[in-house]
């Protein structure tokens, strides 16, 4: 009865643990110092990497002084992965030396530069890091037809075998009799003395210690000085950040602002005969000439009806005066008086007509004024319409 419940219990459950193992033995094979990638396995590790440390850090790029650690955590972390894959990729390839080191170096500065970059300069980097990573994908490989495993092909497979022979169905016996029993595997003592995934990972971080310690003593100070920098850099710009403005403060004087003259852009300008300038623009005409030293900014206002007094009229030698309404002097020493949109056909026929006009105090003669208003299709048209 015991062996009729047994062989059933093994019928409905074929392959209980086989994707527990499969997975482990998927994850041992990240960490694998020998067997080989092929081109798409090696990319997907690499991008996958590239991926998670951008997901990671993202999440804290509002903490400028937790990011750059967190970056440096993550590329640290994934060194072994990424270091493995391109040097398996390299033995599929046979190759060695700097076609296998550019990917895993442009991967680890990318990461830890991540919190520093803007949006340019990392595109630019990412498309380095595409072509040092293409670069060793397209290297095609030496291992002829070798079997491989999920892109992989090394001694990581023997876990894999030995669970897909343990999976196989085995039919209940219904008469009362032994059920027959798989023969274990021959592989199954391969896959006892493989370690975890644990293990590998702490193999390789201890092989690659190892390795540093027998750099010459040179590179060893610099790949030093790289990693203090590294650290020290999110503080040197928080000081920085926090003590400029104080600086600042503490050197530069105040200064007063100086008042802020609207000079409009003149769509017509013309040169009068005594040394005054005609502007128009969008209707509004404007005269304008060299006066005398005084403040900048406002002169006289209409609206406020403060200022020079003598600027409040444009008075014409027969009488006739037009009020400007805002006289300013402007930074190169001219004075500019800007008269109603309403009034600019009359004044310009006046300046045609009259022989003198008085403006804050200046006079000017109009003596050949008609033949330099015709000369200006801008300033013709009023005198023809």
């Amino acid at each position: 009865m015991t062996n009729y419940t047994d062989s059933i219990a093994r019928f409905r459950y074929p392959c209980k643990g086989s994707l527990d193992s499969v997975l482990g033995t998927s994850l041992k094979t990240l960490f694998c110092h020998q067997g080989q990638d092929n081109p798409l396995r090696f990319v997907a590790i690499q991008a996958g990497g590239l991926f998670a440390s951008l997901v990671i850090i993202s999440l804290f790029l509002a903490l400028p002084l937790v990011a750059p650690y967190v970056a440096l955590l993550v590329a640290l972390s994934l060194y072994p992965v990424l270091k493995e894959s391109a040097w398996r990729r390299g033995r599929d390839a046979e190759l060695t030396g700097w076609p296998v080191v550019i990917p895993v170096a442009t991967s680890l500065v990318l990461i830890v530069a991540m919190p520093y970059l803007t949006m340019t300069v990392f595109i630019t980097m990412a498309l380095v890091w595409l072509l040092a990573t293409v670069q060793l994908a397209l290297r095609p490989g030496k291992g002829g037809s070798e079997p491989m495993m999920g892109g992989y092909h090394g001694p990581m497979m023997a876990d894999d075998r030995g669970d897909a022979l343990y999976s196989r169905r085995v039919e209940p016996s219904l008469l009362g009799g032994e059920a027959l029993e798989t023969p274990p595997s021959v592989s199954a003592a391969v896959q006892d003395e493989l370690p975890d995934a644990h293990q590998l990972y702490l193999t390789l971080w201890r092989r690659s210690l190892t390795a540093l310690v027998g750099l010459p003593l040179a590179l060893k100070a610099a790949m030093a000085l790289l990693l203090i920098t590294a650290m020290l850099v999110p503080w040197a710009g928080q000081l920085s950040w926090e003590s400029t403005p104080a600086s600042d403060t503490a050197t530069q004087p105040e200064v007063a602002p100086e008042p802020e003259v609207i000079k409009p852009r003149a769509e017509a300008i013309l040169e009068m005969p005594d040394q005054y300038w005609l502007w128009l623009d969008n209707g509004t005409l404007s005269v304008r000439w060299q006066g005398d030293e005084a403040p900048l900014g406002e002169l006289w206002s209409l609206e406020t009806a403060k200022g020079d007094t003598s600027c409040a009229e444009l008075v014409f030698n027969d009488d006739s005066a037009y009020r400007p309404y805002r006289v300013d002097v402007e930074a190169d020493g001219f004075y500019l008086a800007a008269f109603s949109p309403m009034d600019t056909e009359i004044l310009i026929r006046q300046i045609a007509r009259r022989g003198s006009f008085t403006l804050c105090g200046y006079p000017f003669s109009l003596k050949g004024s008609t033949k330099a208003l015709k000369s200006h299709s801008h300033f013709e048209w009023f005198l023809t319409r």
